[in-house]
């Protein structure tokens, strides 16, 4: 009986040490998500300005 006990408060012990490693991992991703540099060229910001070029040859070729 002592043996499982002794056994039970081991596990116990392990399950808060995981338990603290695992809130100190969430915490390190949250900074990770938070100071990693955000793209300035996405995919809209490309297509808007390509969408700009063409208007602005648009307008050209109409009053040249």
């Amino acid at each position: 009986m002592a043996d499982q006990e002794n056994t039970n408060v081991q596990l116990i012990n392990e399950i808060k040490a995981l338990n603290a490693k695992i809130e100190k991992l969430e915490k390190d991703i949250e900074d990770i998500k938070y100071f990693t540099p955000k793209p300035v060229l996405t995919p809209q910001v490309i297509s808007q300005v390509g969408g700009f070029i063409l208007g602005a040859i648009v307008l050209i070729g109409i009053f040249w």
